[in-house]
């Protein structure tokens, strides 16, 4: 044990957690020092903490978030600015958010550059007459497709095995960017077919998040992959400074290959979610593979992306980045349109949560959802309510067995509200359900990477993609029905009966909800 932990210790994961406690704790012991000599001292730490107040009240974000910290600042005054400093801000450093910036605008031209070339007129951009379409297609320029066929995965245990053929069936490129990569059976074997497309010619790039991957991706992988001609790139890398921006990950799981497939979806690279490490019992996840012209849209996602991180790509990705754009010659027999989308602390900020609320409002029969962390915001749990209200069925199928015990507890917190409301809500029994799905009305639907949290809708790069009468709806919705044949009702007994020290916690974890 104490091997494994001076081992953990040796590592940049191990260095980097250190090194934020060391700091949070001089910090914290040079101002109660400080303050024991220079009265003043502790004064003007609760007059940064006022103006931070006062800054975070007149910021245009979300106000659950903006009343969390006001109270942590008004409870621990001293101490709550130097907090908010280190983990509260929602936005990432400069020089990124202009990488970012600049990013966002080439993706939106060649965007609309498909636009352009996909259809004539801004009228007929969106085809399937559903507002969430024009939401998106309007705030964000991402087009609707058609002509792409999807094939729908239930389970990692069988999402993984296509992945890695597609891989190795790559002749141009293969572009893959994951939060988590982990060493392990399905890493060992998409490693060994990025290594020899690489050396094979094929431009392979992978971007993996630096936190994320903290624990679980060795600098020996990283070199090993670069040794074989891989080019690779972490994003929003933390370092060893006092500025230690945790907050804004990317959380997007997309894989492309040769501008022709592309995969997203819940699944992160690790043997976990093709059940092959069965630590949280079963685990339930889903994705879905794209093949046609939506796959472009992924495509202009992970290039913006690259863009922040490598500063030349940026100077002449509106050049030489138009030959990944591969056209389409196949028509697929498939009905229904993708729209492919992301959001983030950037120019589509907040853009899946208007996606999820607009499709939640407009439903007429059903809302059935899957989502690890029941997190919500005001706007997502009212549009929820008024539809049960309203009479719309609304399910949500949680985990049983929690893989963040204070992550779920949080979510638990949520519930009684929800089924009081006359949501139903379920708890997958065999194990852990990290699937994130809406399917509302049998014909529309979203797959992707953005939980139902704050963190997912307010501080995560995230992505996805909406569905309309697309055929693969109907397999996701029985698929839905087969998980939650699986899982256990949270009925309205079970939420009321429980203790007063319960419901305190409760109350406390759904205030300090914004943070986690």
């Amino acid at each position: 044990m104490f091997r494994k932990f001076i081992k953990l210790l040796s590592q940049k994961a191990g260095i980097t957690v250190v090194s934020f406690l060391i700091q949070i704790a001089l910090i914290v012991v040079g101002v109660i020092y400080a303050a024991s000599y220079f009265w003043w001292v502790w004064i003007l730490s609760e007059f940064i903490s006022f103006v931070i107040c006062l800054y975070i009240v007149s910021r245009d974000i979300n106000p659950s978030y903006k009343l969390s910290w006001c109270v942590l600042l008004l409870l621990a005054p001293a101490f709550g600015g130097l907090v908010y400093l280190f983990i509260g801000r929602q936005h990432t450093p400069r020089r990124v958010r202009k990488r970012l910036k600049r990013a966002s605008d080439v993706s939106q031209v060649l965007l609309n550059m498909t636009n352009a070339q996909l259809l004539s007129s801004r009228a007929s951009l969106n085809p399937t007459g559903s507002t969430c379409a024009d939401l998106v297609l309007n705030a964000g320029s991402y087009p609707v497709y058609g002509n792409t066929a999807t094939k729908y995965y239930p389970l990692g245990d069988v999402l993984f095995p296509d992945m890695i053929a597609d891989i190795r069936n790559a002749e141009k490129f293969v572009f893959m960017e994951y939060f988590i990569i982990d060493r392990g059976e399905i890493w060992n074997e998409i490693e060994k077919a990025l290594i020899e497309r690489a050396q094979a010619g094929v431009d392979v790039k992978l971007i993996y998040d630096d936190v994320g991957s903290m624990f679980t991706l060795p600098k020996k992988g990283i070199k090993r992959l670069i040794a074989g001609g891989v080019d690779v790139r972490p994003f929003n890398k933390i370092t060893l400074s006092f500025d230690m921006r945790l907050n804004n990950r990317s959380h997007r799981k997309i894989t492309v290959v040769d501008g022709k497939i592309a995969y997203t979806g819940g699944n992160n690279i690790a043997d976990e979610y093709a059940n092959k490490n069965a630590r949280l019992g079963h685990w339930k996840d889903t994705h879905m593979r794209f093949e046609g012209d939506a796959v472009w849209s992924f495509t202009a996602m992970f290039l913006s992306f690259w863009a922040t991180l490598d500063r030349k790509a940026i100077k002449r990705m509106t050049v030489d980045y138009y030959e990944y754009l591969t056209p389409n010659t196949t028509k697929f027999d498939c009905a229904g349109y993708v729209q492919p989308l992301s959001s983030g602390p950037g120019r589509d900020e907040h853009l899946i949560e208007s996606a999820f609320i607009n499709l939640i409002s407009t439903a007429k029969r059903s809302v059935c959802i899957t989502t690890p962390y029941l997190i919500l915001d005001n706007e997502i749990q009212t549009a929820l309510i008024n539809a049960a209200l309203a009479g719309v069925d609304v399910r949500i199928i949680i985990p049983h067995i929690p893989d963040k015990k204070i992550v779920y507890k949080t979510t638990k917190s949520f519930v009684p509200m929800l089924v009081k409301s006359g949501v139903k809500v379920y708890a997958y029994s065999p194990g852990f359900i990290h699937a994130k799905t809406v399917i509302v009305d049998d014909d529309r639907a979203f797959i992707g990477t953005c939980n139902m949290d704050y963190r997912s809708f307010y501080l995560h790069y995230e992505d996805g993609a909406l569905l309309y009468n697309v055929g693969t709806i109907a397999e996701m919705k029985a698929d839905f029905n087969a998980t939650q044949a699986v899982s256990k009702e949270v009925t309205a007994d079970e939420i009321n009966d429980v203790t007063l020290l319960t419901r305190i916690v409760r109350s406390v974890l759904r205030l300090i909800a914004p943070m986690m």
